[in-house]
């Protein structure tokens, strides 16, 4: 499919005879040769189905100039003035076809550039095989250039991705792009947002190297400054391969926090809690077979709060919680408030606002870090 915008080209403006201007088609693959206007290369160039929008004072104008016979043409009339009325066309076109060229050479004044802002829009809907082309005028008069814009439109739809990733460390999924590796952002953010800390991790090494690559991209030179601002957001990750489980999620938790998803801030603390208890268990667990982490880590919670059924720590040291029963307080006191928090925030809220939410979880992250900081556990006695 074709779609054109039409303007006022294709005579001379003094003796109002037909114009004749050389067009080089041959990025489109199409025969160079002498056209009136932009319009009548694609109709002399295309057997396909044309669209052609714009004033009424344009398309009588190019129905008096053109031969639109043994084409499939279709006029589409916009007010001059109305900036709604060819940005909802553009956009409604786009989305009902594959395989679109649109040609922006003519037109009044914003009618090029709400096509482009549609055409923008449309690639986050869906996207299409979409080519956007203009005939830019040579060094020498009269005579014309076809060059792509496609590729302006990605380069702006990364743009506003990136933005949009830099505030929520989300990113939209969308098809497959030639500029970009979408797919890498997209699995950093899924690994991100589910608790996958295996999957943070590898996903964000892969991340690095294409951050690197879009540096050096001459394409996206022009946003380079917005690709620093992602490195930077990323930044406290950099050290998040040395760091301990529990290091891991607190740092995740933290950040998690700063972009206010208080649901998944808050597991990742109480998973932090629990990661910590199990590394401060490590030398008495030694000995101790359990089936996986999650049962080693749920017997030393139990062991921390003296819950003896089923305890396989508790069986081999009978008079640990006895031995640190302090301590043990302290833990197990911090620990329940977590899980009651992280129960009340996984069901609706109807008392509490955001704000009251949030800042309760920063007070919490600050008193899990006091215990980290205090080398609570440090020293258990058996």
């Amino acid at each position: 499919m074709i779609i054109s915008i039409l303007g006022m080209a294709g005579r001379d403006f003094r003796s109002k005879e037909v114009a004749s201007f050389f067009y080089d088609c041959s990025i489109l693959g199409r025969e160079s040769g002498r056209f009136c206007n932009s319009v009548d290369v694609l109709l002399s160039s295309y057997n396909d189905v044309f669209y052609f929008i714009g004033t009424k004072v344009a398309i009588t104008f190019q129905k008096s100039l053109l031969d639109f016979e043994g084409k499939e043409v279709h006029f589409i009339e916009v007010k001059d003035d109305s900036l709604d009325d060819i940005f909802e066309k553009i956009l409604e076109l786009l989305q009902k076809h594959h395989d679109v060229i649109l040609d922006i050479t003519h037109g009044f004044r914003h009618q090029p550039i709400m096509a482009i802002f549609a055409s923008t829009l449309s690639q986050f809907l869906e996207r299409k095989d979409l080519k956007i082309i203009y005939a830019k005028e040579k060094k020498h008069l009269e005579s014309y250039e076809y060059i792509y814009l496609d590729e302006y439109i990605e380069i702006t739809q990364i743009s506003l991705l990136l933005t949009g990733f830099i505030r929520t460390l989300n990113f939209i999924p969308v098809n497959e792009m030639k500029l970009l590796n979408n797919g890498v952002f997209e699995d950093f953010s899924k690994s991100l947002l589910s608790n996958d800390m295996r999957g943070v991790e590898k996903h964000y090494a892969l991340l690095q190297k294409e951050l690197k690559r879009l540096q050096d991209s001459e394409e996206l030179k022009h946003i380079s400054s917005l690709i620093t601002k992602v490195e930077d957001e990323l930044k406290p990750l950099a050290i998040f391969a040395p760091l301990t489980s529990y290091q891991k999620y607190m740092l995740l938790s933290k950040l998690m926090v700063e972009k206010n998803y208080l649901v998944i801030a808050l597991a990742y603390l109480f998973e932090s809690l629990r990661e910590y208890s199990s590394y401060r268990f490590e030398e008495l667990c030694e000995s101790i077979s359990f089936k996986d982490s999650y049962e080693r880590n749920d017997n030393v919670m139990k062991s921390i709060g003296n819950y003896r059924k089923e305890n396989k720590i508790l069986k081999k040291y009978p008079n640990l919680y006895k031995q640190n029963k302090e301590m043990f307080k302290k833990v197990n006191k911090l620990y329940n408030k977590l899980r009651k928090r992280r129960n009340a925030l996984a069901h609706i809220n109807t008392k509490s606002n955001f704000e009251d939410i949030k800042a309760d979880l920063e007070k919490m992250i600050e008193k899990v870090e006091k215990l980290y900081n205090d080398r609570l556990l440090s020293k258990i006695k058996e």
